[in-house]
């Protein structure tokens, strides 16, 4: 920041020699006179000032008799007054920054981040093709209406932000609801089970609880309601509110896993790899270049690269990356142990990725077996995870206004 401000005000070069030396720099410093980039030199020491400063310099080195030469002058002042005379520059520069200022009012690329079970181009193709595409202007762009349709149209989604930084707008999802989530519903919300198992462990921060430990509940029960009941000292209800419901639910569920391999297959031996720009783009717009006749056994692989300023600020400009990888194909002929040793691997890969995610294996039994020309595993597996999905709040049932005792939730 100080860097930029030095800039637009101007700042100035100083040499500064003599016998009393020391004694400048003492003044300077009693006077509170920043001088920064201070350097010894052979015959004296050299410096930056701010140009405002250079009156109080000017009076200090004549108090202490030593001797100033200007060096240089840099910063915005000192350059258009030497290009003052270059009207074509001033004018580009101009024009650069107000189409700098008009694009920026436009969306040019969305990024997904947080999701495992649902791939970024998923999430991708379902915001460009339903709410806002590339070019959308950013005030048309409702983020909190955006994620309350990310949380009810994808069920393994349990909390979802949507934020709009320079010219990007980035998807921020999580598939498990926990404590440590950060939520961001922008209104009063309930929390509703996202999977369909038994409740193991419950801690309410916020909110009236509908279930309890032991029970067991369905996918999209109300698991924290975000309407509050205040009593009278005889229990009677007073008065209703809304607020943002949360805590942590744990619950025990049972999945069961299905996986096949073919006992014959081909795998790819990659033997050669090969980048090139595919096309220009600039907005909806692009120009391909020619391709060459592309080869049998190739891979083709595409990636995106933007033009932007800084992290945020994208621009309409950019290529299209193109990964040609040549590839040799070898069969392989699997045995019913090679088989089960690799499904096994895999399933341990998957339960891995659970845990990682926070869920604790209580017990998984697989069963190997071979069908037709395929080997497969159907495995039982119970686990242990935090559930849960915010949703807008909705009316209670009467039976669950029933079950409801008095609360101390505060909003």
């Amino acid at each position: 920041m100080l860097k930029i401000l030095h800039f637009i005000f101007g700042r100035l070069y100083f040499q500064v020699k003599g016998y009393q030396t020391e004694r400048f720099l003492n003044l300077c410093a009693k006077n509170h006179l920043v001088l920064w980039e201070l350097k010894p030199v052979s015959d004296g020491y050299v410096f930056f000032i701010r140009r405002s400063s250079y009156q109080m310099l000017e009076a200090l080195a004549e108090k202490a008799n030593v001797d100033l030469a200007l060096q240089g002058q840099k910063g915005l002042p000192y350059f258009l007054k030497e290009h003052k005379k270059r009207k074509i520059l001033f004018f580009s520069m101009c024009l650069c920054g107000l189409m700098i200022l008009s694009l920026s009012q436009f969306l040019w690329e969305i990024t997904v981040s947080g999701g495992e079970v649902y791939s970024e181009s998923d999430i991708l193709k379902y915001v460009t093709d339903n709410y806002y595409h590339i070019g959308t202007l950013k005030y048309q762009i409702d983020c909190g209406a955006l994620e309350d349709h990310l949380r009810e149209d994808y069920a393994e989604i349990a909390w979802a932000s949507c934020s709009i930084q320079g010219t990007r707008l980035h998807i921020r999802i999580k598939e498990t609801l926990d404590r440590k989530t950060k939520q961001n519903p922008k209104k009063p919300c309930d929390i509703v089970a996202n999977k369909s198992g038994i409740i193991t462990k419950m801690a309410v921060k916020s909110g009236t609880p509908l279930v309890g430990v032991g029970d067991s509940v369905k996918s999209g029960t109300t698991l924290i309601s975000g309407l509050i009941y205040y009593y009278s000292d005889d229990f009677t209800v007073t008065q209703t509110d809304k607020i943002k419901a949360d805590g942590e639910i744990v619950m025990r569920t049972k999945e069961v896993y299905n996986n096949s391999i073919p006992m014959e297959y081909y795998e790819k031996l990659i033997t050669g790899k090969k980048k090139s720009i595919k096309n220009l783009y600039f907005g909806q717009y692009q120009f391909d270049f020619p391709e060459k006749k592309r080869q049998d056994h190739t891979n083709v692989m595409t990636k995106r690269r933007s033009l932007k300023i800084g992290k945020s600020f994208y621009l309409p400009i950019g290529i299209t990356m193109q990964i040609t990888e040549r590839y040799r194909p070898k069969k392989k002929i699997l045995t019913k142990k090679e088989a089960q040793l690799k499904l096994k691997k895999q399933l341990e890969r998957y339960l891995m990725k659970k845990a990682k995610a926070g869920a604790k294996i209580v017990h998984c039994e697989g069963n190997y077996k071979k069908k037709n020309n395929r080997y497969e595993v159907n495995a039982s597996i119970i686990k242990e995870e935090s559930v849960g999905k915010i949703r807008n709040i909705k009316k209670l049932t009467k039976k669950q206004e029933e079950m409801i005792t008095p609360t101390t939730a505060q909003q």
